[in-house]
């Protein structure tokens, strides 16, 4: 029990740390492209000797083509677009805007299940999902009021929803039977093989920003590796309903580091959006 909650804990920490190490990246001077690639780098060679500690590596080479195909094409979605799309709109909005978007992941998995795969959701499932969609909306409310949905950042957050949800679809259909741990590293290589497309912008715009922020690269993809290897092990030793409502508040953490080291500032009605899709995302994993 005390190392399920040791892992818990890693996960939670992770995920919240994570956005903020992009953004502080940004902050000073490193591109979309190189904070999306550096991190994704990061995160696959971490998630890769995680299984060589573990003797595990093998088991790469056992899966399938179809399965390889599979486990590719995850990490486009989720671990490749899915980062790149956040981070591209942290150079608009804040970290802890794109952390709830984060959050609200589960809803958008319960929806591509419900559509691609004939998973039943019963009405209070909708309802949740209705209030996580009231409080993005209510999160992005510009400071006068008028909502920003012709902000490009919340059409570029609000894309990764049904990504996500088609990645988690795909691996709930095609990788039942493998571990984990193969999963989580195919993924994390995945998204990083689809972010090599964009080296030679990277190596053009890179340089000075590379030595300036490596600090903080290297962070926020150790914070997803962490979180990618302890989410699998906590749900791996069951505990998945009150994990999944734990790991749910992250953005907390994002949230309260960004108001201490970037001034961030909410006006009410955002701080009520940032609530509300926190309790929605908690209820909606304890229904599952």
């Amino acid at each position: 029990m005390v190392w399920l909650w040791a892992w818990l804990l890693v996960a939670v920490l992770a995920l919240g740390a994570a956005p903020l190490a992009h953004k502080m990246a940004l902050a000073q001077g490193a591109s979309s492209l190189l904070v999306a690639f550096s991190s994704a780098l990061v995160t696959a060679a971490a998630v890769v000797g995680w299984l060589l500690a573990r003797g595990q590596v093998s088991r790469l080479r056992s899966i399938s083509a179809r399965q390889a195909v599979s486990l590719l094409l995850i990490g486009v979605l989720g671990s490749g677009l899915v980062s790149l799309f956040g981070i591209l709109a942290m150079t608009e909005t804040s970290a802890a805007n794109r952390a709830l978007f984060q959050s609200a992941y589960p809803a958008a998995t319960a929806l591509a299940a419900r559509m691609l795969l004939r998973e039943r959701l019963d009405l209070r499932a909708y309802a949740w999902i209705g209030l996580v969609c009231a409080g993005l909306l209510l999160m992005n409310l510009e400071r006068n009021g008028a909502l920003s949905l012709t902000g490009w950042p919340f059409w570029l957050l609000l894309s990764t929803l049904p990504m996500i949800g088609l990645a988690d679809v795909i691996a709930k259909r095609s990788l039942n039977d493998q571990e984990p741990d193969v999963v989580a590293a195919g993924r994390a290589i995945g998204g990083a093989l689809i972010l090599v497309l964009a080296l030679p912008w990277i190596v053009r715009d890179g340089g000075d920003a590379v030595v300036q922020t490596w600090p903080w690269l290297l962070l926020a993809g150790l914070c997803m590796a962490a979180f990618t290897v302890a989410l699998y092990q906590v749900f791996n030793r069951t505990f998945a309903t009150v994990a999944a409502s734990l790991i749910a508040l992250a953005p907390l953490l994002t949230l309260m580091g960004e108001i201490a080291l970037l001034g961030l500032s909410l006006v009410w009605l955002q701080w009520i959006g940032f609530a509300l899709v926190l309790l929605a995302v908690i209820g909606l994993s304890r229904r599952a």
